[in-house]
């Protein structure tokens, strides 16, 4: 009996400690993409990160850190767009307010660039929760992400963060 007590006990210790390594957030794959699997998404090793393609390479993904040092969304907002136009060389198309499922608030960053002849597009929305900072992204080819449009903004809309 204490036998079966303390495997059960070790069991409900192994969920706790899995369930406490979770990402900061809860995500659904879109239609018409694929998540890919750990090799295929690492993007940021510092990130809890989530990644899922199209069959074409238009992307989503989702990358959250730790928010410390602590951050408002104003200023994360500022310094992801000067470093994404600055720094890399977009150019910002458009910027509005945002809501994820739980209405957290945020704000999406719609940029572009041409890779020579190739346009293509880049969307952030960033959100900030007392604990973590969450950049909710898509990008790809203008034509394939304007074809993947209802997917993305269906993925945007239900991001739920922690």
């Amino acid at each position: 009996m204490k036998s079966r007590i303390a495997k059960l006990g070790l069991a409900v210790a192994s969920l706790a400690i899995a369930a406490a390594c979770g990402k900061p957030y809860e995500v659904s794959t879109p239609d018409g993409f694929v998540e890919l699997t750990d090799g295929a998404r690492t993007y940021d090793r510092g990130a809890d990160e989530y990644r899922a393609s199209t069959a074409d390479g238009v992307v989503v993904g989702i990358r959250s850190w730790d928010n410390e040092p602590t951050v408002d969304l104003a200023l994360a907002v500022r310094a992801l767009e000067n470093r994404i136009r600055l720094g890399e060389g977009y150019a910002l198309l458009s910027k509005k307010d945002a809501s994820a499922k739980d209405g957290t608030k945020g704000v999406r960053l719609d940029f572009g660039h041409d890779e020579g002849s190739e346009p293509y597009l880049y969307t952030i929305v960033v959100f900030v929760t007392k604990d973590h900072v969450h950049l909710v992204e898509s990008g790809g080819k203008r034509d394939l992400v304007e074809r993947a449009r209802p997917s993305i903004d269906w993925f945007i809309q239900n991001f739920d963060p922690d």
